[in-house]
């Protein structure tokens, strides 16, 4: 009877399995982390979006000179949802714009549309008020609105 015996693995190759299961391990853990936050918006902003499409008017209880900037320059917006397969986007009648969802806070809803010139941005509470907002960055100048939303949601 001949015993068999194991050659010792060398040490080389040891670490080299070691590294390759590190990287492994590092990008399954990223790709999960990459999932996580592509889905997270959705999930912290579901109150409100479960409540679009939005129609949004100038808020008549703040100032007079506010309101009548903001029935002058904004009126007012419908805000729709558009599914696709990669995020989620919100489509403005106001300025005829695709906006991004962005994280805020969980209790926010973020929307942004940039461009070379000029940065606007929606953030609707959970009580449907919104403030919109134009950063113009060549003149360092941002103007604001103060919205009212209500649902369009047949329930």
């Amino acid at each position: 009877m001949s015993l068999i015996t194991a050659k010792p693995i060398p040490q080389k190759i040891i670490i080299v399995i070691n590294c390759l299961l590190i990287m492994m391990y590092k990008i399954i853990k990223m790709k999960f982390f990459s999932i996580i936050i592509l889905l997270l918006p959705n999930f912290l902003h579901a109150e409100i979006m479960d409540k679009f499409s939005l129609a949004c008017i100038c808020d008549k209880t703040i100032n007079a000179l506010k309101y009548f900037d903001c029935k002058q320059k904004v009126s007012g917006t419908q805000l729709d949802i558009i599914d696709s397969q990669i995020e989620t986007q919100i489509y403005s009648t106001f300025d005829e714009k695709i906006y991004h969802i962005s994280p805020l806070s969980s209790q926010k809803l973020n929307l942004i549309y940039e461009t070379e010139d000029y940065i606007s941005s929606m953030i609707i509470n959970p009580n449907l008020e919104m403030v919109l907002s134009i950063n113009y960055k060549a003149y360092n100048k941002k103007w604001s609105y103060d919205l009212k939303c209500v649902s369009l949601k047949i329930k």
